[in-house]
């Protein structure tokens, strides 16, 4: 007999496949999210109209009288609220409610799109602290100091919600799985632990199981056990736990879950506890001055308005690296090097890095006196013109060290020495290949901006401007507007001008296009020089190849030294070369010759350099696609900056838009910065392989 099952709306064939889709982990799913939306709607009102001259505060404020309020969201002429039990809605409803001589109209809540009910609580969480319903402070506030106190009491998590809301979950955890783990602790970690927690903030949880999680296979407990054991039980509890997702694979294995009691969304890992430390110091550095947590609460919250800071952007935790090296780098700094407070305590060590520190350590005092508002100008002008592609942030020294002294391991402070011990492979170095690379101050191997793109930075350093002409504009007026300017400023920056920058080192391939009698000839007393004069030549035109045979660009060299006028060079030669360290080529192109290659590879020798193969390619795309009318005309025309490195020897090229659309410049960029190193290097290596010269 078929039967239906109306919380999953589906039909099914009989009894027993009814029966057997009832303790699927669909039908809980769907139970679970169909209990949390009838709860939410039991304890939520609609409000509409509201009156005018009543600010969001206002009416918060208003309803608080009422009973505590769990979120709201407010409308352009609507507010939807929802309290923490349903004895408040009851009354609300079964009441007139009056503000100002109005009567309120009142209505219980309704559920337009079920789909994206199951989101609802999270959305209108993030609605309270977001700025609309915070700006009434800003125009009710008239001085900064008043703005900035009434600013972290808004969005600031009270010392109160993280003991009875956020610490009971971890109490509750290590209650639920001691039935699996008798000897499981459960931790706080990140932005609850370190006390720069906004209002509904996400929970960080590490839990210690009690044994060793080990992925050998006489193991009792992998990684894998582990998970399938927690999830098992979260399951069962459906009361306590839904939303459950795991994530398995990632560099830190979590399971994320929404935790219903508290409404409030967890991610649970049990790798290690290495963010319990690193919150920890975090925390440290913020007792050392008052002025250090209103500076990141500030900064945090900037980036948040910014969309710069996040998943698969700038992350908080590489934020506040940011910040404390800032702090670290000011005149006079205010933050010591964090490799300090290691010095005198005896060192745990964890997975071969020590994680404690000394909390009683004598610091010598603070004489920096700048208010907030100049730390926060100092911060935006450090880092507007920071070399990120070539240099490391290091919180642990407090040093701006290059990415080359990380490449021969040997060659660093000898305070490194147990990173040097570590560091004995290439997957256990600090991974310098990325854009952005900001050394961890406990695991001194890991890049915590790995995942950090060249474009989110490039984004953070527009800002960065935007912020500090606002600092030094508003300081006239004693910052009285800083706060609105600042959190409002997302649209200022011209994200059109990007930055596209390309290196090409020398590596195995310095010693290519030698003359044949290279080391016998005596009219070359430096050969040493010779080696990398030649080099750098070889290289310019190979550049200028590429530009000119794969890109069908017109290229015009200019001379581009700071103490040179820019002149037109003619003829090009060795000579030339050595008499300048940086070159402009002008590129002006009319063909969008860069997309849609892939028609063009057919028939190819493969005994061709990488140069010869992508300008064969080139002709081919242009040949076929002037013969089906699809060729794209286009007017780029843009700055190649040529200028010559040592330590170690490459060239680095930067292009700049000059006269084309902003969008345009921006797809030609993207296409071509990962292309044209790849030319050259595999042209380079063609050279070595078969002894040619260029």
């Amino acid at each position: 007999m078929a039967a239906y099952c109306e919380v999953c709306s589906l039909q099914l064939n009989n009894d027993y496949a009814f029966r057997t889709h009832l303790t699927g982990k669909k039908h809980l799913r769907n139970y679970q999210q169909k209990e949390l939306q009838k709860k939410i709607l039991e304890n939520s009102i609609f409000v509409s109209p509201i009156p005018r001259c009543f600010t969001a505060c206002k009416l918060i404020e208003f309803f608080l009288q009422f009973g505590s309020i769990d979120s709201y969201k407010i409308g352009a002429n609507y507010a939807i609220i929802t309290f923490n039990k349903r004895e408040p809605v009851n009354y609300l409803l079964n009441n007139p409610i009056w503000i100002n001589k109005t009567k309120l109209d009142i209505k219980r809540r309704t559920l337009n799109n079920p789909k994206k009910m199951c989101n609802a609580n999270s959305t209108e969480v993030a609605k309270v602290i977001d700025y609309d319903s915070i700006k009434t402070i800003f125009e009710e506030e008239t001085t900064f100091d008043n703005q900035l106190a009434a600013f972290l009491n808004a969005v600031l998590l009270s010392n109160a919600e993280v003991e009875t809301r956020y610490e009971n979950i971890c109490k509750s955890l290590s209650l639920i799985f001691a039935s699996v783990f008798p000897n499981c602790q459960t931790y706080r970690f990140g932005s609850t632990q370190t006390g720069l927690g906004f209002k509904e903030c996400d929970l960080d949880i590490y839990m210690d199981i009690g044994v060793p999680i080990c992925e050998s296979k006489n193991s009792p407990w992998t990684m894998k056990k582990v998970f399938k054991e927690v999830k098992s039980i979260m399951y069962k509890i459906n009361n306590v736990f839904t939303d459950i997702v795991s994530i398995p694979k990632a560099k830190t294995p979590i399971i994320k879950f929404y935790h219903v009691p508290t409404k409030i969304s967890c991610d649970i890992s049990f790798k290690n506890g290495f963010g319990i430390y690193n919150s920890d110091l975090i925390k440290h550095c913020l007792s050392l001055d008052m002025r250090l947590k209103p500076l990141m609460i500030l900064i945090k919250y900037w980036a948040r308005q910014c969309k710069i800071s996040g998943c698969g952007k700038i992350s908080n935790y590489a934020l506040m690296m940011l910040i404390i090296f800032y702090l670290q780098q000011a005149e006079p700094s205010i933050l010591p090097p964090l490799k300090e407070f290691q010095k005198t305590c005896v060192p745990k060590i964890v997975n071969g890095w020590q994680v404690n520190f000394d909390e009683n350590m004598v610091l010598p005092p603070i004489v920096n006196s700048n208010n907030i508002p100049q730390l926060l100008l100092g911060f935006f002008e450090y880092y507007i013109n920071f070399q990120f592609k070539t240099n490391v942030v290091c919180p642990w020294d407090g040093i701006p060290h290059t990415k080359e002294e990380f490449i021969e391991v040997n060659k660093l402070p000898n305070y490194m020495a147990r990173y040097k011990e570590i560091a004995t492979t290439d997957d256990l170095k600090l991974d310098i290949g990325k854009f952005v690379c900001i050394q961890d101050p406990i695991e001194l191997n890991r890049n915590v901006a790995a995942s950090t793109s060249q474009r989110i930075i490039t984004l953070f350093q527009e800002y960065c401007k935007v912020g500090a002409e606002f600092c030094t504009s508003e300081r006239v007026d004693n910052y009285k507007n800083l706060l609105e300017y600042l959190f409002t400023s997302v649209s200022k920056p011209n994200n059109d001008n990007i930055q596209i920058v390309i290196a090409i080192h020398a590596g195995p391939y310095l010693s290519i296009g030698l003359p044949d009698n290279f080391e016998e000839r005596e009219d070359i007393i430096n050969k040493e020089q010779y080696k990398k004069d030649n080099w750098y030549f070889i290289v310019f035109n190979l550049v200028k190849d590429i530009f000119e045979k794969v890109y069908k660009l017109k290229v015009e060299v200019l001379s581009a030294d700071k103490e040179a006028k820019q002149q037109k060079i003619e003829i090009l030669s060795d000579v030339h070369t050595k008499e300048h360290t940086q070159f402009l080529l002008h590129c002006v192109g009319t063909k969008c010759i860069w997309s849609n290659r892939r028609a063009g590879t057919v028939n190819l020798n493969p005994s061709m350099s990488a140069l010869d193969r992508e300008a064969s390619i080139s002709d081919n795309v242009l040949e076929e696609n002037s013969k089906r009318g699809r060729l794209r005309e286009v007017k780029l025309d843009f700055i190649c900056k040529f200028e010559k490195k040592e330590n170690p020897v490459h060239v680095q090229l930067e292009l700049i838009n000059k006269n084309s659309r902003a969008k345009l410049f921006k797809e030609f960029g993207y296409a071509v910065r990962d292309k044209i190193r790849r030319i050259a290097m595999n042209t380079l290596l063609h050279m070595l392989q078969h002894e040619k010269h260029y």
